[in-house]
């Protein structure tokens, strides 16, 4: 099946944010197979590497991708025109992942058939142009399964600011799709209100135990677990943990977190080539959205993972 070609008018708008956005601090450290071409090749990666990318897929002709990116500010080509690399060096990964964590809301309550590209067009609409600093995001990844790839209504939303973050979180409410809303005004629904905290506060709840995850399958299998355990203990013959009150060993609550936290940590992104030779994929653990489909980080581990894509295209920007 042949893709679609992208022919409308910010054709090249949309090719720079896009490469821009798999360059970025934002992204660049915690794609495994970007960065390792990164690293092996001082910097330059190939084109035709990029245009492999599911999300480029749809910008052809290879010219065409050539003539926008020549205008970024960000990036640059190599001579011949075949390569491309950022202008600024990288920044320190430490630092970059503690900016991230407190620039990012995370955020519970969309669809769950809401696309990265309908959530993408509906911050980019609603959101962005109240924003008290920078009038764009970072990177929007979707947490998703990693059995079944299942959207769970929850997204990680990267601010350039913390500024721009706080008042997400302290200022407005949201509403999908109405956008920001006013308890009392037309429209005003508190059921739909999305539910919104700071990545560093909902990492804490979850590494605390207070939350074993945000999704509806982890939920089932609490569920499923319990009745289980319970059967185990009344079955003739077989052994209870003795007090017959049905409370989980301390090795047997590990285990279902630990379960728990892989399923709502699944962060695909849009940079995984279309077809890899075996022995050039990146390992894959599990896994934007301006932004992907094939990154796992370090940062991804300990992080809501989602799916990444440039703000304006992908889940980020």
């Amino acid at each position: 099946m042949t893709d679609s070609i992208y022919k409308g008018e910010d054709f090249e708008d949309k090719v720079r944010k896009q490469v821009e956005f798999y360059f970025s601090d934002s992204n660049l450290q915690t794609d495994k197979f970007l960065w390792r071409i990164y690293e092996a090749n001082d910097g330059w990666v190939e084109l035709k590497t990029i245009l492999t990318f599911s999300r480029m897929r749809q910008y052809r002709p290879e010219e065409k991708v050539i003539e926008a990116l020549k205008n970024s500010s960000e990036l640059v080509l190599s001579s011949n025109e075949d390569m491309i690399r950022r202008k600024e060096p990288v920044k320190d990964f430490n630092e970059v992942k503690n900016t991230r964590k407190r620039n990012t809301v995370h955020i519970e309550g969309f669809p769950k058939d809401a696309s990265q590209e309908d959530l993408e067009s509906w911050f980019n609409n609603k959101i962005i142009p109240n924003l008290p600093e920078e009038k764009v995001f970072s990177s929007l990844r979707r947490i998703k399964s990693r059995i079944n790839k299942e959207f769970f209504g929850v997204v990680d939303i990267e601010f350039k600011t913390q500024k721009d973050a706080d008042y997400i979180l302290s200022n407005i409410q949201l509403s999908y799709p109405e956008g920001i809303v006013k308890e009392g005004e037309e429209g005003f629904d508190s059921k739909k209100i999305l539910k919104k905290m700071s990545l560093l506060t909902f990492q804490e709840m979850r590494e605390s135990g207070k939350r074993f995850g945000v999704n509806d399958v982890t939920k089932r299998r609490n569920s499923f677990n319990d009745n289980h355990r319970g059967n185990k203990r009344f079955k003739k013959g077989g052994k209870g943990n003795g007090n017959g009150n049905g409370k989980k060993h301390s090795h047997e609550k590990s285990q279902e977190l630990k379960e728990a936290t892989e399923e709502s940590s699944d962060v695909p992104t849009d940079s995984k080539p279309v077809e890899q030779p075996e022995q050039s994929k990146p390992k894959e653990v599990d896994s934007t959205e301006e932004i992907k489909e094939s990154k796992e980080s370090k940062e991804s581990k300990e992080s809501n993972q989602s799916e990444s894509a440039p703000v304006v295209d992908a889940s980020e920007n």
